[in-house]
């Protein structure tokens, strides 16, 4: 009889937590509809109204979202944001073509940090195949882990070597998987934009820049983000910047 009970409980209780998110789900869906419906009559004023709407409110956002909002918004004539859009989509779903037209735009508005240097490819690599990687480093690792347990289990001799080498790949596996908290890429949003080169608006001034650049974040702190500009590490204010998760 109790059984009984816990199963009617754990269903309500199942029922009411569900309900309420596929409605939000159904909601979400609807509304994106009607967007892609005016985006495709080129509605592109009310489009965007919606899609915006509905970007604060997904978790995931598809790509298409975005490179549907950056061609919207190079229609207006907004470099700024067409270049921010077709970064999201970028990062959500990385492809040579996005990384081309970045590029053009960035060369028609004398833009740097969209060239495809070396630090930048290697983050392209990284971001493409970065579940491969890590997997297949995880699963070396394990290995390797337990040859040393069965040669510890055996009363086999170990190398110190091969003790630190582990550990040095383990830390290299785990700086991989933390590697995305700790770079951004993100868009200057305005013009003279001070570059200091310590995290305080009395430090002195190294650069001042417009809007539309790109810089590597490399962390931060408070107000602060520390950013990659002219090989050198400098700071500007969060609020000047635009991040690209």
């Amino acid at each position: 009889m109790q059984a009984i009970h816990l199963k009617k409980v754990i269903f309500f209780l199942f029922f009411f937590v569900t309900i309420p998110q596929l409605s939000r789900c159904l909601d979400n869906t609807v509304s994106l509809k009607n967007a892609d419906s005016l985006y495709k009559i080129q509605n592109y004023g009310a489009a965007e109204r919606i899609f915006e709407r509905e970007l604060t409110k997904l978790e995931h956002p598809s790509h298409i979202i975005f490179l549907k909002l950056a061609k919207i918004n190079e229609q207006k004539g907004d470099y700024l944001r067409t270049l921010y859009y077709l970064n999201k989509s970028f990062e959500t779903s990385p492809n040579d073509k996005i990384l081309s037209k970045l590029y053009t735009i960035a060369q028609e508005h004398e833009l740097k940090g969209y060239e495809l240097n070396d630090f930048n490819f290697l983050i392209l690599v990284y971001k493409t195949y970065s579940g491969f990687l890590v997997a297949l480093m995880l699963v070396i690792g394990l290995y390797v882990f337990v040859v040393l347990i069965g040669k510890k289990y055996r009363n086999e001799y170990i190398p110190t070597s091969q003790k630190i080498i582990l550990g040095v790949y383990l830390i290299g596996v785990w700086t991989l998987l933390n590697l995305p908290d700790k770079y951004h890429q993100g868009i200057i949003n305005a013009d003279h934009v001070i570059l200091r080169k310590s995290p305080s608006a009395g430090a002195p001034v190294e650069y001042v820049i417009n809007k539309g650049h790109r810089l590597n974040i490399i962390g931060g702190s408070d107000i602060w983000k520390r950013v990659f500009w002219e090989d050198q590490l400098l700071y500007v204010k969060q609020t000047d910047l635009w991040q690209v998760e």
